[in-house]
């Protein structure tokens, strides 16, 4: 029988130790959601690899100007090589007249019954009009078009994280101020009940004050859930569960003071990944064009090779190893107008590039002005929401004691607590909306980062 109580009791004190564990949920800050989404995103993954392989090719391109070295071996059997059979004859002499010298027949293979060839070559390109050099160039652009990829998926994906984040935030906030709006709700009631039952006021001031209070149970409701909704999305960016249980550690949004001396420059437009790499692709269209132009100059070549072959014309004897060197050169002459059509294709694709920088320009100068006039605007709304919420506080606690004092109706103490909750809620939406809008201005500047 004790040893059954024993193990009953270990099993509840391992039961105890393991509720923390299950019930702990993790708390993230800002900088930790925008880290684990950067470690999960597949779009941030995929420019990483796109990066990984263009540090790849710039290597090749230099090493392309390097000799190169290669081994090639061949043999050939013939079970039944061509001969030449030479019949016999009696050799002749000056005068016509028989010598009585018989030259006998003789059989010569035309082909060897067992040929075989090894080589180790080497090549080394000497003038290839420019275009190794220019391949090179090209290459290194391609990689700081990689890079740029990279930072402007980053940027996407931490203007989302961090929209995401304070949207989070700004739902927990909402619901603190419905819990309060409930709190003083139920004391209301209370209050109301104790009047109604001394006969002070009338079972309709009940009502309203318990229709207010299921309104506001009823809003709970519809925030809780909201709320659950947007750490699903969270957890959905940041590489989580979609049900997995976080906090979040900021409980109250800061506004920095700084952001009201904000303002447009011109260096702005070239922080854009955008810029950087439209700018780039400019430069390699150019790039292009004097590959074109190389294609149509001399090549030279030269090369070196050690042999060893069967049959070897050029050895005194079998198996002997032979070296051979030399410089190759092949001159475009005549291509029915190729190089002419290729250069205007060129010339397209260097101004099509140069429109298209031309457009994005104009559109990321706009949106980077459209947002700051958002974010100041935000910043405007704060501060009138910041004077209501003050008012309303104040009116509130006025109601408040005034009721208790006995001079003033219900009504108008829910009226003060509907102007508090919705004053308070236009405060929160305001602080979210300018961070939010923080966020898209740094975004929109290429100054977005963890």
């Amino acid at each position: 029988m004790n040893n059954i109580i024993v193990k009953i009791s270990m099993a509840l004190f391992l039961g105890l130790l393991m509720i923390p564990k299950i019930n702990a949920q993790e708390v993230l800050t800002l900088h930790d959601c925008k880290q684990k989404a950067m470690d999960h995103n597949q779009t941030v993954k995929s420019a990483l690899s796109d990066l990984e392989s263009s540090e790849a090719s710039l290597t090749l391109s230099k090493r392309s100007m390097l000799p190169a070295f290669d081994i090639s071996s061949s043999y050939t059997y013939l079970s039944d090589p061509n001969q030449m059979i030479v019949p016999g004859f009696e050799l002749p002499t000056v005068d016509g007249l028989p010598s009585g010298v018989y030259s006998p027949a003789s059989i010569s293979d035309l082909a060897y019954e067992n040929s075989y060839s090894a080589s180790l070559g080497m090549s080394l390109p000497i003038y290839m009009g420019g275009k190794l050099r220019h391949a090179n160039k090209l290459s290194s652009l391609s990689l700081s078009m990689a890079e740029d990829n990279v930072d402007l998926s980053k940027s996407d994906l931490l203007l989302d994280v961090e929209t995401k984040y304070w949207n989070v935030v700004s739902l927990q906030e909402q619901k603190g101020v419905v819990e309060k709006s409930i709190a003083l709700l139920t004391d209301v009631l209370k209050e109301v009940r104790n009047r109604y039952e001394t006969g002070v006021v009338t079972k309709n001031e009940v009502l309203k004050t318990q229709v207010e209070l299921n309104n506001s149970k009823l809003s709970l409701i519809e925030v809780s859930n909201n709320l659950e909704l947007a750490k699903m999305s969270l957890n959905q960016s940041i590489g989580n569960g979609i049900t997995s249980k976080i906090n979040i550690q900021d409980s109250i949004i800061n506004i920095p003071e700084q952001l009201a001396a904000i303002s447009y420059s011109e260096n702005h437009l070239d922080s854009r990944p955008e810029i950087k790499m439209l700018n780039n692709q400019v430069e390699m269209s150019k790039v292009e064009k004097k590959i074109t132009n190389a294609d149509y100059l001399p090549q030279i070549v030269s090369y070196a090779n050690y042999v060893s072959q069967n049959p070897n014309r050029y050895a005194q004897q079998e198996n002997e190893f032979t070296f051979n060197a030399g410089v190759t050169m092949s001159i475009p002459v005549f291509h029915w107008g190729e190089k002419k059509l290729k250069k205007v294709q060129n010339k397209i694709a260097i101004q099509k590039a140069e429109l298209d920088l031309e457009e994005s320009s104009e559109l990321i100068i706009l949106e980077i002005r459209q947002a700051i006039f958002r974010l100041k605007e935000a910043l405007v709304k704060l501060d009138f929401t910041t004077t209501s919420l003050e008012q309303a506080n104040e009116n509130l606690k006025l109601e408040t004691n005034r009721l208790m004092e006995g001079v003033t109706t219900t009504r108008d103490l829910l009226d003060a607590q509907l102007q508090w909750q919705q004053s308070r809620a236009s405060y929160i939406n305001a602080k979210t909306e300018v961070k939010t809008n923080e966020a898209k201005y740094y975004k929109s500047i290429g100054d977005l980062r963890l």
